[in-house]
């Protein structure tokens, strides 16, 4: 086991490299990807296009849109620029945004749910431009934490070397590290490109059976079979840390679906200024661009309005939808459903057919805590305003503190030592967001003692004051042989068939540009759509 001062010489020798990390990782080029890809060719195979799917039969139509987060109300406005003018969303919250969820506190966004963008989110990016939503500033890198006793912090690259040296022991040098770090990169893009080529959106198109096989396998697995391994850390922060799964527990798709050839290349690209963060952040929130999404369209949105039921009408005629509204039960007939929370959840309201009913209850998912607290800035602070505690993930103990982020200094670049010395931007109160994940629904008790002693043994503070908590039912997904039997893709294919479309993060995957990416995939696949 490495011992702490083992781990304190490690990262000297790595700050002493950080340059050479970066110089070698700036001469990745596309010859050098090119380069890589024929050694796999001939282990791919085509994939089967997405087939067209039914919609509604007219512009005319009556739909209804079950929920009003980011899938629901993206889906609307889209069915509008369409043509379709009598769509109606149901939200059982009294809120837009669903797991986009903003708190203004001392006079700051706090993002609750949805927080970052990413290279992949070209599609957000043109949302939040044409509804004036906000500027997109840069977030600053993350510190992680390999060590609370003694507290040792390094960054997301840096974390990769030591972890690839302590998990080879023959690899003597930071610089050796560094260069295998380097070719696993080279080695991933060439891999992604020649199993799935290129495509639009989240969702390939279906690979085929060979690929699927190839991809049989936790992502760990799938790393290690193609010694490429050097990418956990790298992992660690970009899909494990964002609470979607393990590496030796989620499927390779998965972690391939996230981890794209343009997300993986951007985040090792160096940073001379703030404005090469590829990691970007709303200033106004998240939960601001739905809002002004609804608005703008003048979207028909019923809050607090929870769906009890959706029938079936005989002969075809169409649904009832029953929801609460004030006390009341109210019913409404609708010719087409559109329904966003997580399928599995939606099984008691909806009598699906049963063969989707099999497909849904295959889900499974995990809890992750967003917890508002007012602290003091404690002892120990790392050299920016996030930190990913990975002696914590990497030990999965159940409602463990993953993450923090000090919001006002998220917002206003606030790092090094403008950080850690003083209180940054004069603030004398650190209002931030503390991240626990659980595979078990979390007790609040629990959460708000692990979270206590969090502060009190990591960050050396005895002030606690929680201002607001969610417990969000988080990354719905599918185990690794569901994923390799391709039942993202049978789901797609019943997309339409019994007047209903099933959109959100369980249909795909657990981020806004997924949700939304996959609305527009639905669309560009509707019959007579070119």
């Amino acid at each position: 086991m490495t011992t702490a001062r083992t781990e304190v010489i490690l990262i000297i020798a790595v700050f002493c490299i950080h340059s050479v990390v970066f110089a070698g990782l700036t001469s990745i080029d596309e010859t050098t990807l090119s380069s890589e890809q024929p050694r796999t060719q001939r282990q791919a195979c085509a994939a089967k296009p997405f087939p067209k799917i039914k919609g509604p039969k007219s512009k005319h139509d009556k739909i209804a849109i079950i929920g009003a987060g980011p899938s629901g109300i993206h889906m609307a406005y889209r069915l509008k620029e369409e043509g379709y003018t009598r769509v109606k969303i149901f939200e059982k919250n009294d809120y837009i945004g669903g797991k986009s969820k903003t708190l203004y506190h001392r006079r700051v966004p706090h993002e609750m749910g949805t927080v970052y963008t990413q290279p992949d989110y070209t599609e957000i990016y043109k949302l939040v431009k044409e509804f004036d939503a906000g500027d997109i500033l840069p977030m600053p890198s993350p510190d992680i934490w390999v060590s609370k006793n003694p507290p040792i912090y390094m960054t997301t690259l840096e974390n990769s070397i030591r972890i690839l040296m302590k998990n080879r022991p023959n690899i003597t040098t930071p610089t050796e590290a560094a260069g295998i770090i380097q070719q696993s990169i080279v080695k991933y893009v060439g891999l992604h490109n020649t199993l799935f080529g290129t495509y639009e959106g989240e969702l390939m198109p279906r690979p085929c059976e060979n690929v699927l096989s190839q991809v049989n396998m936790t992502f760990e697995v799938f790393l290690t079979t193609n010694n490429i391994e050097g990418l956990e850390g790298i992992i660690l922060s970009a899909l494990t840390m964002q609470g979607y799964g393990h590496i030796d527990e989620i499927s390779a798709l998965y972690g391939m679906m996230w981890v794209t050839p343009q997300l993986l290349l951007g985040l090792v690209k160096p940073i001379i200024t703030p404005e090469d963060r590829v990691v970007k952040i709303l200033s106004k929130g998240f939960q601001s661009l739905w809002e002004q999404i609804a608005r703008q369209n003048n979207l028909n949105v019923k809050l607090s309005s929870p769906v009890k039921t959706v029938s079936c009408l005989k002969h075809g005629r169409g649904f009832c939808v029953k929801y609460m509204k004030c006390g009341r039960l109210y019913g409404e007939k609708f010719d087409f459903i559109i329904t966003s929370p997580t399928m599995k959840s939606m099984s008691d309201i909806i009598r699906f057919k049963p063969k989707v009913r099999e497909l849904f209850s295959k889900t499974f998912n995990d809890y992750f805590t967003t917890t508002l607290a007012d602290t003091d800035y404690g002892v120990n602070r790392g050299k920016t305003p996030q930190d990913y505690y990975a002696f914590n993930i990497i030990a999965k103990e159940e409602s463990s503190v993953w993450g923090h982020r000090d919001s006002y200094s998220s917002l206003n670049y606030i790092i090094e030592g403008n950080y850690t010395e003083g209180n940054p931007g004069g603030q004398n109160v650190q209002s931030s967001v503390y991240y626990q994940l659980s595979k078990q629904k979390p007790d609040p008790k629990t959460l708000t003692r692990k979270l206590r002693a969090h502060i009190s043994t990591v960050e050396v503070s005895d002030n606690l004051k929680i201002k607001d908590r969610f417990i969000w039912n988080y990354f719905p997904r599918y185990s690794v042989s569901d994923m390799a039997s391709g039942i993202l893709w049978d789901i797609f294919d019943i997309q339409g068939k019994h007047n209903i479309w099933y959109i959100g993060s369980s249909v795909s995957f657990e981020s806004v540009k997924s949700v939304v990416e996959y609305n527009n995939l639905l669309l560009r696949q509707l019959s007579g759509n070119n």
